[in-house]
Formats: C-alpha cells, structure tokens, sequence
C-alpha cells in the first residue's frame, strides 16, 4: 500500500513539475514582451523630450507647457504620454514656425517618432496576445489550483487610460522561490515516508523468513524417522 502512494505521489510531483516549467516559460515570454514594450515607450518618451528642447528656442512656450505636462502625467502614472494630443500640438508649433518644419533634427525626430508609434501598436499587440496565452492556461486545471499559491498571478493587459495614456501595469512571478521551499518539503516528506515503507519492508521480509524457517523445521521433524523402540499408537 506504501509502495503505491509512493508512485502515485511520484506521478504527481512529475506532473505539477511539468505544469510548473510551462507556467514558467509562458510567465518568462510576458516579461519579455513587457519589457519591449517598456523599453518602446521609454524611447518614445525621450524622443518627445528631444523634441521639446528643438523647438524651445522657436517660442509658443504655452504649447511647449502642455506637452511637458503631458510628458510628466504620462511619467507619473507609469505609463506614456498622450501621444494625440502631443503630436497635435507638435503639428500645431510647425504650422507656427516654417523654420521649425524646416528643422532637419526635428524632422528627423519626427520621422523617428511616428516609425517607433507604429512599432508600438504591434509591440501591444503581441503582448497581449501573449498575456492572454499566459492568464488562459493558467485558468485551466490542474494549474488553476495552485498557480497563485506558486507565485503565478494574472498577466495584465496593456490599457489606455481615460486620458487616453499608455498603462503597462507591473508583472511579476514568483521565480521559483515558492517552488524550492515546497520541494523541499515535499522531498523530506518522501524521504521520510521512504525510509518508512523500507523499515516495514524489511520487518516483513524478516518475519516472513522466520515463518519459512520455523515450517522447514517441522517439516523436517515430521519426515524424521522415530527412534528405536518407540512405540506407534
């Protein structure tokens, strides 16, 4: 009976082991593509900045506010500027100032920003697909069962807040550390109900070799010949 809890328990551990790694790789696959998207907005955002210092010195400081503003807002809420609305204002100083338009750095910088705008649209793209492949098979079972107790929690999705901002919330897993505590303990648990099951093994096995013996012997005794003069009933 020992000795099939043992396999059943092994074949357990085998399968939330295997549930674990692709939880794992699929949490690791997020991250990644988060931090593309992060490093994108990043870049857009110093670009903006870029653009802002060039166009400083051709006046209209009253744009010039509302798109730092829209910077530092985007900043604060841990996510990325209005980029309609500065792109607007942008369009706005140029219609203002030919000799902003003119401006090879600017346009240049312009150039760069809409090309990383529209790497960003594919960016959120592919992680959302990729939360959404990550929060699927974590809903599914067996993993649904314990995915929070290990350190998987559901993926956000990239949002647009209502000030039409970019929102990458925090992702984080547990990395293993959950994992090696309950392995450990688990591994001391079997180790334990191992040496359990042995000891009974080995009590049996002796038991059973004393019977074996102790029936050879009467066997034994029964085939013997009787003495000399004894008499049969």
């Amino acid at each position: 009976m020992e000795f099939l809890l043992l396999v059943v328990a092994a074949v357990l551990l085998w399968l939330f082991v295997a549930t674990y790694n692709k939880l794992q790789k699929l949490g690791n696959e997020v991250k990644r593509f988060r931090g593309d998207v992060a490093a994108a907005l990043k870049k857009r955002s110093d670009l903006v900045g870029r653009l802002i210092d060039i166009a400083k010195s051709y006046g209209d400081h009253e744009k010039l506010t509302q798109i730092s503003a829209s910077t530092r807002m985007g900043e604060m809420a841990g996510g990325a500027p209005d980029m309609e609305n500065a792109s607007r204002l942008f369009s706005g100083l140029a219609m203002a100032f030919p000799e902003l338009k003119a401006n090879a750095t600017y346009q240049q910088l312009m150039s760069q920003l809409h090309e990383i705008e529209g790497n960003l649209q594919a960016r959120r793209e592919q992680y959302n697909q990729v939360a959404s492949q990550y929060n699927s098979y974590r809903a599914s079972l067996p993993q649904a069962l314990f995915a929070s107790a290990v350190g998987f929690p559901e993926a956000p999705y990239f949002t647009v807040d209502e000030n039409g901002m970019d929102v990458l919330p925090e992702f984080r897993t547990d990395d293993g550390l959950i994992l090696k505590e309950g392995l450990q303990n688990l591994g001391a648990r079997t180790s334990a109900m191992a040496q359990t099951a042995g000891q009974k093994l080995s009590q049996a096995r002796k038991e059973l070799e004393a019977r074996q013996a102790a029936e050879a012997a009467e066997a034994a005794a029964a085939q013997e010949p009787p003495p000399p003069g004894a008499t049969q009933n």
